[in-house]
């Protein structure tokens, strides 16, 4: 029996930044993990003898506040800011993703005679409508109701019922004139998510960089020009799990327990609130907080009594759909060849440091979202992929190369059948075939592979459904009601029980700001109860809310 201020469950990303807050703020913290290495898909993975990547590919996601209040350059993250940050992949050539906004607008107006003016504007207006509806990504939002009713100028509020009421398809379509331009923008929205871009709410995803800027006054949170499509904070040298490895190493400095190999079987409760969490092997870590950062369904459907709290809550937060598609391909190649169709000008290897993406058409993507709905996989398969190796040298021994790629939408559930090693290796090798439109002559160069399939990547995570998210990022599931109305603000009606992760506000996506909001919740109700942290450290929040002190 171990005694502690607070035990978080899942030492996932944001597990990680929970426990480094609180730890930092002078609390005992233990974090349980059931994987044998923390950092769920953001660490480290073995996918080829001794090649380790991190699962995620989400350059330029990851909170600056995060970063520098945590001090995690100390614990050595760094960062390679590369230029052009994205190459999307179309059948008549690529778009490049320069953080110079003239080669960007150039680009878009050879799509389309004045499609830069017109992306340009749909951009400023979501900046616009982010800025007004008063949203902050480091507090949780009220409903959509309640922003609906900030809004009184007309255009403000067609825009929002756009993103809010109506379909991705028909936000792009009302503002953009080119399927390619339009294109670059639903691969970006519908990132990961098993959305069709006809669903109402589809394009609230264009929405939370808005959010962030609205935040940062006006300006991304590291002060530099904002071009759209661009990463912010950079590729992680090291791989994304250089994050993960970072975040590591900054719990145990502030004196963590962090244990690996131990899931959680139960959350000890009595009727006043939490006692704690026991292990399968009757193992008890007790405490008066429990942070729950795993999926909520998994809370709520295997480790928490269902008299802990009304059970309805429960049962809404299992009755939300788990719809996830996740298809890992990792390639050693013995040479990395030329990228096709780049435009005149562009430096090729600048092009094969950034991430590259694939996504012809919006309806190619709507095509292959539906198919894996319907348990299919589409003729077209959407990948966002990078070459870690070129920014991180030392992740193979000698002179190969690592592509990492995340590919969507393969069925979790296929409709002919159970995924095993043939349907797996089929899907892989399209995904090869494919990735060489862009890299010809790359199924001659590889010269070791791992493909993952849903299944397996979620046997592996702990990914209900294989969704990476913790459920859909849709208005009805983000503002004010995730994972419930009732658990919105990251407190339960269970005294002590604290949800954060990817199943709260902000969403999925390795950002660290869920953690961060959680960490900041339950310093601020320590304080409120006169119960003021060790003074070894300093506290994320004030009285009052989620932000940090200056």
């Amino acid at each position: 029996m171990r005694r502690y201020d607070a035990v978080i469950v899942g030492a996932g990303h944001n597990g990680l930044v929970t426990a480094a807050y609180l730890g930092r703020a002078g609390l005992r913290v233990a974090v349980l993990e059931s994987r044998p290495v923390a950092g769920g898909p953001c660490g480290g993975y073995e996918f080829l003898p001794g090649r380790r990547l991190a699962f995620t590919n989400s350059p330029g996601s990851l909170s600056p506040d995060v970063v520098a209040e945590l001090g995690l350059a100390r614990y050595g993250l760094r960062f390679v800011r590369v230029d052009p940050t994205v190459v999307h992949r179309f059948d008549e050539g690529c778009f490049v993703g320069w953080r110079d906004q003239g080669r960007v607008d150039a680009q878009l107006d050879a799509f389309a005679p004045g499609e830069a003016a017109r992306y340009r504007g749909l951009i400023g207006g979501l900046e616009r409508l982010g800025a007004r509806l008063g949203v902050r990504l480091d507090t949780p939002p009220p409903g959509a109701e309640v922003l609906r009713k900030r809004l009184s100028d007309p255009d403000d509020l067609r825009l929002f019922e756009l993103v809010f009421d109506r379909g991705l398809t028909e936000l792009l379509d009302a503002h953009l004139r080119s399927d390619r331009a339009k294109a670059l923008l639903m691969l970006l929205a519908l990132n990961a998510q098993l959305v069709p871009p006809s669903e109402p709410g589809s394009g609230v995803g264009l929405l939370m960089r808005p959010f962030a800027l609205a935040a940062a006054g006006g300006r991304d949170p590291e002060g530099a020009e904002r071009v759209a499509l661009r990463g912010s904070t950079g590729l992680p040298v090291g791989s994304m799990s250089a994050i993960a490895d970072a975040l590591t190493a900054a719990c145990r400095a502030h004196g963590v327990e962090l244990r690996t190999g131990t899931p959680a079987a139960r959350v000890l409760h009595r009727p006043d609130g939490v006692r704690g969490v026991v292990t399968p092997s009757g193992e008890e870590f007790l405490a008066p907080r429990v942070i729950s950062t795993v999926n909520p369904h998994h809370l709520f459907g295997d480790l928490l009594a269902p008299d802990a709290m009304d059970p309805g809550i429960g049962d809404a937060v299992l009755a939300t759909p788990m719809r996830g598609s996740a298809f890992k391909v990792v390639l050693e190649v013995d040479g990395l060849p030329p990228y096709a169709g780049l435009p005149d000008g562009t430096d090729p290897e600048a092009a094969r440091r950034c991430q590259f993406r694939f996504g012809s058409s919006p309806a190619s993507i709507a095509q292959a979202i539906t198919a894996a709905l319907e348990g299919r996989s589409g003729d077209e398969i959407l990948m966002w992929g990078l070459t870690p190796t070129l920014t991180s040298p030392g992740l193979t021994p000698g002179t190969t190369h690592l592509i990492s790629v995340n590919a969507w939408h393969a069925p979790y559930r296929p409709h002919d059948g159970p995924w095993d090693a043939g349907r797996t290796d089929r899907f892989g090798r399209r995904c090869v075939e494919q990735l060489g439109l862009l890299m010809p002559g790359l199924a001659d160069r590889i010269v070791a592979h791992r493909f993952m399939n849903p299944v397996e990547m979620a046997r592996e995570l702990g990914l209900t459904g294989s969704n990476i998210t913790h459920g859909d990022m849709l208005p009805a599931t983000l503002f004010g009601t995730r994972p419930h109305p009732a658990l919105a603000a990251h407190r339960t009606p269970l005294p002590g029980l604290y949800v954060g992760g990817s199943g709260t506000w902000p969403g999925g996506y390795v950002t660290g700001i869920p953690g961060r909001n959680t960490a900041a919740t339950v310093l601020n109700d320590l304080r409120h109860a006169n119960e003021p942290p060790r003074p070894s450290g300093h506290p994320v929040g004030r009285s009052g809310g989620h932000r940090p002190p200056p």
